[in-house]
């Protein structure tokens, strides 16, 4: 008997309205998130075996939605063998030859003059199949941006798991963070912790000592009394947390400790004005006052994200098209400089519901000496 592979987030027939009212015949999406969003395939890093992700320079898999909602999956022939998907239709290849064959013959039956919805990021070999259909070419990554931002009950859940994760990963890491660790170390500590808590992948490892510059991971050596920044996110079946929270190694000065803690009361603050309606822009400018009463400089291009299957969807800016809806999950995350040049502030993950702001991030925010 088949194993059906459930399709976690996407609601297709909402979809659908949204291709009727755009006046399209269908959309063609190939980014690894939408793929896995609208049928399950889990073509993304941490859903399940990551094999999908890793081959898709060779077996690049897409799914099509069309006006009426009829979903097909076009996807490597190996994927589908003992298993059937959340869609009407799957049609497979087993090469990158026969998938661009198979896609092929599939855009064939699409009516002359077509609109056909695409992605930004939409591979040049399929934009170069549907020009020489003489279709109508559009991009919709807004569409699938606004369906995704609001999470149903089982993708909240799924972001629940990934944010407790990463908190009991930090507190296991104030047990072994000391001066003389090397910061290499403390990265593939804080990897292994969080598989061993139940991540299915990592987001990022976000690692920094002092001002230090943590995108790139290099060999340093922690010292006494110096700054810890743990910025740490888990996948679980797709779905990315992201969370911050920092350590001393030593007795934390009060000049550091009190702007932390005016951080952490700003983020609080923009969290707390998370209600159905409010655009994004307000609350952006909202930061920005808070920032101007504590005379601090503005030290921010958004004030935080959206989360979900990526780290960060929508960005919290003052030029943001979207507005807060139930079912979002936010990340408000603000910072400013303190005087060693290291960056201080604060990252909080927030539910929004019909009635009320719910924190998902639970642990104690303050500077943890160590």
């Amino acid at each position: 008997m088949a194993y059906h592979v459930p399709c976690v987030g996407a609601d297709k027939e909402a979809i659908a309205a949204r291709i009727r009212a755009r006046g399209l015949h269908s959309i063609l999406l190939c980014a690894p998130e939408n793929v896995y969003y609208t049928s399950g395939l889990p073509a993304v890093q941490g859903s399940g075996n990551p094999i999908l992700f890793a081959l898709k320079n060779q077996l690049p898999p897409c799914v099509s939605i069309g006006a009426d909602g009829r979903t097909t999956l076009l996807c490597w022939v190996g994927a589908t063998l003992g298993f059937t998907f959340d869609v009407d239709d799957v049609r497979s290849f087993f090469n990158y030859s026969s998938a661009l064959d198979e896609l092929q013959d599939f855009l064939a039956a699409l009516p002359p003059g077509a609109r056909v919805g695409v992605e930004s990021t939409c591979p040049l070999y399929m934009t170069a199949k549907l020009a020489d259909l003489s279709v109508e070419i559009t991009i919709v990554d807004d569409l699938l941006l606004e369906a995704r931002l609001v999470k149903n009950e089982a993708e909240i859940a799924l972001l629940r798991q990934a944010a407790a994760i990463v908190e009991e990963t930090v507190s296991a890491i104030r047990a072994v963070v000391r001066p003389g660790i090397s910061r290499l170390w403390l990265i593939r500590e804080a990897k292994r912790l969080m598989l061993a808590r139940g991540a299915d992948g990592i987001g990022h490892t976000t690692i920094a000592f002092g001002a230090s510059n943590p995108e790139i991971a290099f060999d340093e050596i922690l010292a006494a009394d110096q700054l810890v920044t743990l910025d740490l996110g888990a996948v679980v079946a797709g779905y990315v947390s992201d969370n911050r929270r920092l350590l001393y190694t030593g007795s934390v000065p009060e000049s550091l400790r009190a702007l932390h803690t005016t951080m952490c009361d700003i983020v609080g603050q923009v969290g707390q004005a998370l209600r159905p309606g409010v655009p994004f822009a307000d609350l952006y400018a909202l930061a920005a006052d808070l920032y101007a009463a504590h005379n601090l400089p503005p030290f921010f291009i958004n004030a935080g994200h959206s989360i979900g299957l990526q780290t960060e969807e929508a960005w919290i800016s003052f030029d943001s098209p979207h507005s807060v809806r139930p079912g979002m999950i936010l990340n408000i995350e603000l910072y400013s400089a303190y005087e060693d040049g290291s960056n201080i502030g604060d990252e909080e993950t927030f539910l929004v519901t019909d009635a009320d702001v719910v924190r998902l991030t639970l642990t104690d925010s303050s500077i943890q000496g160590v």
